[in-house]
């Protein structure tokens, strides 16, 4: 546990991880920095597993032994909070670090069987308040971030990357690096036109006046 003042942070979520490993790698391919490590709840299971040890416990607590996790981790802080909450403990973790000037934050263990829960925290990435920090989530195949205005994204020639809009409508002027191009087009929320798109180049520019996109890409 160093190198607190890089702020980057990690949360890892009690979700389903399949390969620990795997997950180890693609969080280090975007942090050099050891990140401030927060795990949200019974997240504190797949920090372990990943061989992490958390800065930050927080989340209501009804998902781990909060006594024996105390006793093994001396230098973390507890973070309780009321079970009569209307946010998950994956978003109290991401305001915790948002509130700790973290400007680089990486959530993993977000997905799993419930499409609730995993729906709820891909929804944390368009939250207000965001906008100014650079927010994905990541699973063993895939990056998950939102765009609020126009800019690149990276990318391998032949990887998919899945474009939706999370308003109405998102208006395109134009993209490049993409198999399939926008252009001077809107992009509607539904029915849903951005899904599966390839990579022709190490980076693809998505130009648009209004809107802002969810952007699944493949790792």
């Amino acid at each position: 546990m160093k190198n607190e003042t890089a702020r980057v942070a990690v949360v890892i979520a009690n979700g389903e991880i399949r390969d620990h490993a795997r997950i180890g790698m693609v969080i280090k391919s975007f942090h050099k920095f050891d990140p401030f490590v927060i795990s949200a709840d019974g997240g504190i299971e797949n920090t372990a597993r990943l061989g992490l040890i958390p800065h930050v416990v927080i989340g209501d607590m009804d998902s781990i032994d909060r006594q024996k996790y105390a006793g093994m981790l001396p230098r973390t802080r507890f973070i309780p909070v009321s079970g009569e909450k209307d946010e998950s403990d994956t978003r109290l973790a991401v305001e915790y670090a948002l509130k700790q000037s973290m400007e680089d934050i990486t959530i993993a263990g977000a997905s799993g069987k419930r499409i609730d829960h995993t729906f709820a925290n891909i929804m944390i990435l368009a939250a207000p308040g965001l906008e100014n920090a650079s927010v994905r989530i990541v699973t063993e195949e895939s990056e998950v971030f939102c765009m609020h205005g126009p800019g690149t994204i990276k990318g391998s020639p032949g990887k998919l990357v899945s474009l939706f809009s999370l308003t109405p409508y998102t208006s395109f002027i134009k993209t490049s690096g993409l198999m399939y191009p926008l252009e001077d087009e809107k992009l509607y929320q539904s029915p849903v036109k951005g899904l599966s798109n390839v990579f022709t180049s190490d980076e693809a520019g998505l130009e648009f006046s209004e809107g802002k996109l969810l952007v699944i890409r493949q790792l």
